[in-house]
């Protein structure tokens, strides 16, 4: 089975407090480490992540160094933005009044014709125009 993972869910792997759905992010997690779930994620999933733990955290400067490093250890499948996803993107980011990181992460399982898995209330608006995003509560019952 493969997923993209938007990185709402993929803090949750290094910050659990008072966060929610961490158990299907911590799942989501064992099942990557298991070898029975392929996470692809875009380019700016790493930018995302180390930006909110250096941004909105208390985590100091040396644990955002683990917390890159652990996200590179999990071997994680990367796309970037080549022509065809990068337009499509933006094409996603003119319709849905949505950034083009939001878009990006919508047009790379789009192109890959996967699930895209995100708790972004504003990825979220747009699930019936793409049936193929899921929130935390949905993909909780595939798992």
């Amino acid at each position: 089975m493969e997923i993209v993972l938007d990185a709402s869910m993929a803090v949750k792997w290094f910050n659990v407090k008072s966060e929610d759905n961490v158990e299907i992010a911590l799942e989501i997690q064992r099942q990557k480490i298991l070898n029975n779930l392929e996470i692809i994620v875009p380019d700016l999933f790493f930018l995302e992540i180390v930006n909110a733990f250096l941004t909105k955290s208390k985590f100091g400067v040396e644990d955002v160094f683990t917390i890159e490093e652990a996200l590179h250890k999990m071997n994680l499948k990367v796309i970037y933005p080549n022509h065809f996803i990068l337009n499509s993107a933006i094409k996603i980011a003119h319709t849905c009044d949505l950034t083009i990181y939001d878009s990006f992460y919508i047009a790379v399982a789009r192109f890959c014709e996967t699930s895209l898995l995100t708790e972004d209330k504003k990825i979220l608006e747009n699930k019936n125009k793409f049936r193929f995003i899921k929130s935390p509560e949905e993909f909780r019952m595939i798992l």
